[in-house]
């Protein structure tokens, strides 16, 4: 198989997309700024690439106002997953943080199967315990990670930010169906309102810095291209290719990588029980995407009983009752 056919998977884009994004804790350590201000100018910087990337890429395909409302929609729940992730991670700690927002790996299915008509298979569901206990142990859970001086709000702030991170992957599925433009152009639409959100965030928490250092900038422009546009224009194009299912499982490469690449950057090397919870995702991850990955396409295909006339009421039913 070539390169080309490779990069042409949409296994491959999601897990090269998964590591784009991973690098997101890191370039933010490195940064040396808050939450909100690391979400207010990864999104200001990668703004007119993607814009410029969606007028040369996606010309003469314009979002009807519907698909647009969609795409503010979904930047705003990205927008809430950044800053709402940051505050569980200060008041629960990481390991237990990481190990609550991957709710998503069990949301994003259940909205493909009622939705999408998109039935899991039998290994994806008996994956999930095997993939949150290795993204568990990846964060440092057995570690000492339920530090924090908040565990109840940490806790909360880390389930509802994993449900905003669904909902976004959910309504990132969807974009260049329905009259919704493209990806790029989804992805331009939703970065504007993340910076939004996470400007406005900052206001109203008094933690947005409007002047940082520029050392502070040059990191926030690497995170910018990196994950904001590179990745998540990748994890896009996976999504929409995937099942469910698949494309949130790769999804679970983020945490494990995360942490290799918190060695490799900042120096904070894992402890043997975090490699061994990084092996334990990827491997689950590969068996899931690899092995799963036949039964899954063909399940799709097969009709769930009383799901056709859902999915038809679905499509009509405005954006505000999708979620």
């Amino acid at each position: 198989m070539s390169q080309h056919r490779i990069l042409a998977d949409p296994r491959a884009q999601g897990v090269l997309g998964a590591l784009a994004i991973a690098l997101s804790a890191p370039l933010v350590a490195l940064s040396g700024v808050s939450s909100t201000t690391a979400t207010f100018f990864r999104c200001l910087f990668a703004l007119p690439i993607l814009v410029l990337l969606a007028r040369t890429r996606e010309r003469g395909h314009r979002p009807i106002p519907a698909a647009r409302r969609r795409h503010v929609l979904a930047g705003v729940l990205l927008g809430i997953d950044m800053v709402l992730w940051s505050e569980a991670i200060f008041s629960v700690g990481a390991g237990v943080a990481t190990a609550l927002v991957n709710v998503q790996v069990v949301l994003v299915p259940l909205a493909g199967l009622l939705w999408f008509g998109e039935r899991p298979s039998r290994l994806f569901w008996l994956s999930i315990p095997v993939m949150l206990a290795g993204t568990a142990l990846a964060g440092g859970l057995a570690d000492g990670g339920t530090a924090g001086s908040d565990p109840w709000y940490g806790t909360v702030m880390a389930v509802l930010a994993g449900v905003a991170y669904a909902g976004y992957l959910i309504l990132l599925r969807r974009a260049g169906t329905d009259g919704g433009g493209g990806h790029t152009t989804m992805l331009a639409t939703a970065t504007a309102a993340s910076a939004s959100v996470g400007g406005l965030s900052g206001l109203m928490a008094g933690t947005l810095d409007i002047t940082p250092p520029v050392s502070s900038l040059l990191w926030l422009l690497a995170l910018a291209v990196t994950a904001q546009v590179f990745g998540w224009l990748l994890i896009g194009k996976a999504l929409s290719a995937l099942p469910a299912s698949g494309g949130s499982a790769v999804l679970m490469l983020q945490p494990a990588a995360a942490i290799l690449f918190g060695a490799l950057l900042l120096g904070q090397w894992p402890t043997s029980l975090q490699l061994a919870g990084c092996a334990l995702v990827v491997a689950t991850v590969g068996a899931v995407s690899l092995l799963g990955g036949r039964r899954s396409r063909n399940d799709e295909h097969r009709p769930v009983p009383g799901l056709d006339e859902l999915r038809r009421d679905r499509a009509r039913e405005p954006v505000s009752r999708l979620l």
